[in-house]
């Protein structure tokens, strides 16, 4: 490392060599120079220095290994593919990864269009997140120190996670499907599985605990890239993942009335003892014309999952039982997604609140009551505890 003056005495070059790595900086001033110098040293010094020739690569170079390296389901690479063709790659797919910058990503995401005209806020979600997820690829394998795209936000994007039946709606609802495919709605609608996890289980998954019965997700079964129904292991947050869902004792018998003492069978089936397919189930079972009566258009089995949550949330409250209930990563997550409901929440803690500090107040005021006014006047005797 070291500094010295240019050939034509207008300026100052610092120059570093790092294992095998050379690099040089020319500045107008020596304090500059010798500044780049000292920060490069203490990044060394610090472990964090990043070779900047790994940093030159196109981020195109990068697309693939990061895709590679999600555990999602076929049809999520694919819609991944495509935000990546049509929005990311045009774009950045030529820049090298260490010349992304936060003004690029946010000037790109500002501007992005679609063939009909600019791009609507869902569009610009989705081509920011394949793009914010390459760049936090290169974070991981050292090309670049810090996403750029990381703390950019896209406005009006927030809104509640699809459709969420009531309670009473939701009874209605099933009422209207045909009698053998109400338990299947019901464990969505009351243990908030995704389809994915509930066609995925096997009798081996039921478990029972003293008086409480769980089921242990511990697969998935989506659909692969050439739309292929495959399963997977783990759940949505890794292949090592496994979650415990408790059953509401509503849904005991139901489940229990499905096992047939076969560790490794389906414990769902189709009228044929398949595992289920959420088109053909919703066609057996009257789906459409449901959704019809109740006027809800449009309604998925995944909306069912929503529903478990809304009525978790507002009947308890809790949001860690919550999350882990849904199998979220965090409960800032869960936040995110249903703080909408916080508000009747809210109103409810505030209402208990209200009844219990006016219940304490009335059995203080009894208590004192309970007192002889002469008694409560006299002083303590000398050496007497209070």
């Amino acid at each position: 490392m070291s500094v010295y003056r240019t050939p034509n005495g207008k300026g100052w070059r610092a120059f570093l060599k790092y294992r095998g790595h050379r690099d040089s900086r020319t500045f107008t001033r020596k304090t500059d120079a010798i500044r780049w110098l000292t920060e490069q040293r203490a990044e060394i010094d610090r472990g964090s220095w990043l070779d900047p020739a790994r940093g030159a690569m196109p981020l195109s170079r990068l697309f693939d290994p990061w895709l590679d390296s999600r555990n999602v389901e076929g049809s999520t690479r694919a819609n991944d593919r495509n935000v990546w063709s049509a929005y990311v790659e045009p774009r950045f797919g030529r820049v090298h990864v260490a010349d992304v910058s936060v003004t690029m990503v946010r000037e790109w995401v500002a501007g992005l269009r679609t063939k009909r005209g600019a791009a609507a806020p869902r569009t610009k979600r989705d081509a920011l997140r394949v793009l914010r997820g390459v760049l936090e690829y290169a974070v991981e394998d050292g090309r670049i120190a810090k996403n750029p795209a990381q703390r950019i936000k896209v406005s009006g994007t927030k809104g509640t996670p699809g459709q969420a039946l009531s309670l009473g709606e939701f009874r209605t609802f099933v009422a209207k499907l045909d009698e053998r495919d109400r338990d299947v709605a019901l464990v969505l609608g009351l243990a908030g599985l995704r389809w994915s996890e509930l066609s995925a289980l096997d009798e081996r998954d039921v478990v029972r605990e003293g008086q409480r019965v769980f089921l242990m997700v511990r697969r998935r079964r989506v659909l692969d890239e050439e739309g292929k129904r495959v399963t997977l292991p783990g759940t949505k947050r890794g292949r090592e993942m496994s979650r415990t869902v408790p059953l509401v004792p509503e849904l005991v018998p139901l489940v229990e009335a499905r096992l047939t003492g076969t560790p490794t069978a389906p414990l769902f089936t189709s009228r044929r003892g398949a595992r289920l397919d959420s088109r053909n189930w919703r066609r057996e079972a009257g789906w459409k014309a449901a959704c019809e009566s109740l006027g809800r258009d449009g309604l998925r089995p995944h909306d069912l999952r929503h529903t478990a949550a809304t009525a978790w949330l507002r009947l308890t409250g809790d949001i860690k039982a919550v999350q882990a209930l849904l199998g979220h990563a965090t409960a800032t997550m869960t936040l995110d997604l249903y703080s909408h409901l916080l508000t009747d929440t809210l109103d409810r803690a505030t209402d208990l609140m209200a009844a219990r500090l006016a219940d304490a107040e009335t059995v203080g005021a009894e208590d004192n009551d309970d007192l002889n006014p002469e008694e409560a006047d006299e002083p303590t005797p000398e050496g007497e505890g209070s």
